[in-house]
């Protein structure tokens, strides 16, 4: 019984290193993550393996977060900024 106790907790270890990046934190993965993504070159789709292990809706906020960066909607701070998505939007000629 007690063999099969540590046995279990020893896969538990090897199991949750695994999903948080081989001693990373989540946040730091995260960080790795968003430079992978800011690192493709246009054009690419594939996701960049240090977003392995990211949750989905994690890895959808970041791709959208770096689509939008890329757009030219954002503000000094790196906000969403409405206004200059409408005006990017409603330019003549595009």
């Amino acid at each position: 019984m007690r063999i099969r106790t540590i046995i279990t907790a020893a896969a538990l270890l090897v199991g949750l290193a695994g999903v948080t990046g081989c001693g990373q934190s989540y946040e730091e993965q995260t960080e790795a993550c968003l430079k992978g993504l800011k690192a493709r070159t246009d054009g690419d789709k594939a996701k960049p393996a240090e977003c392995d292990g990211l949750k989905r809706k994690d890895y959808v906020a970041l791709v959208t977060s770096v689509a939008i960066d890329d757009l030219g909607w954002t503000d000094e701070d790196g906000r969403f900024d409405k206004n200059k998505m409408l005006e990017d939007l409603t330019e003549d000629g595009n």
